[in-house]
């Protein structure tokens, strides 16, 4: 896969409070680990993007954004070919100390665009960047976090816990229970499952769940077909996966496919 260093910026002192970059890249392009000066909203208007911080790994797709706060180490992988959009934004009162999803609708969409389209450099008092500038701010401010949203993974900071999780995450058909990992690593069970729900916020099994959905999420992105990503995941048959991704995301898995499909067309 490609690999591409964070693309430079300008000095802080001489840009805007709001700045936009647009780049198109090919699907397993890559931009090692890196930080900002300031907080970077990340969009695809097509593909996915996944995302790893030191605490979480994201998938963002076109009907949401991400939010990296200033100087939170990320790194970047593209599925599919990405058009990809970003903006510079300081100060970022609504930032918070980690990453987050923020749903994305038609308004903030065309914002978003259209501020990638303006140079970065000194705005005049009621050009269209300035007034685009108040209102990204204003509509990220309102904007609700979609953590809700099955995105996130957080990832554990233990290192025998970073381990189990980093081998299911390469092996997601991997069904070993607690158990298993307890007499492998010399811990308890319920040592591991207390430490497992204190890091992540979730049970050991939710966790595999949310990761295996967010494998599903870019496996679907690219077409592969339904019954491929079943198996790759380690379900008996397309029926069983169907029923976790409906519950999980509210849509079938032919249903996500489809939508992602319209976005690449539309990009």
């Amino acid at each position: 896969m490609k690999l591409s260093a964070a693309v430079p910026t300008p000095p802080k002192s001489k840009l805007p409070p709001v700045f936009g970059q647009a780049i198109e890249y090919e699907s397993g392009a890559r931009e090692v680990a890196h930080t900002h000066p300031r907080a970077q909203l990340l969009y695809a208007t097509s593909g996915l993007i996944r995302v790893r911080t030191p605490a979480a790994s994201w998938v963002v797709t076109p009907n949401c954004a991400m939010l990296v706060p200033p100087r939170v180490e990320h790194e970047l992988e593209m599925v599919g070919k990405v058009g990809f959009r970003t903006l510079y934004v300081d100060p970022c009162p609504m930032c918070g100390n980690e990453g987050r999803l923020l749903p994305v609708n038609g308004l903030l969409r065309e914002a978003i665009l259209a501020m990638v389209r303006e140079p970065a450099r000194t705005r005049e008092p009621g050009s269209l960047a300035e007034v685009l500038t108040h209102l990204i701010i204003n509509l990220l401010t309102a904007a609700a976090p979609a953590d809700e949203m099955p995105g996130r993974l957080p990832i554990p900071q233990h290192p025998r816990l970073q381990r189990i999780c980093q081998e299911l995450i390469d092996a997601p058909a991997n069904s070993d229970s607690l158990d298993h990992w307890a007499n492998r690593f010399g811990a308890s069970s319920r040592t591991l499952a207390r430490h497992f729900q204190r890091e992540t916020g979730m049970p050991f099994a939710k966790w595999r769940e949310q990761m295996r959905v967010s494998e599903a999420m870019c496996l679907l992105s690219t077409n592969t077909p339904i019954d491929k990503v079943a198996a790759y995941l380690g379900y008996a048959d397309t029926n069983s996966f169907a029923v976790m991704f409906k519950r999980v995301l509210h849509m079938t898995p032919l249903k996500y496919q489809s939508m992602m499909c319209a976005a690449m067309l539309v990009a």
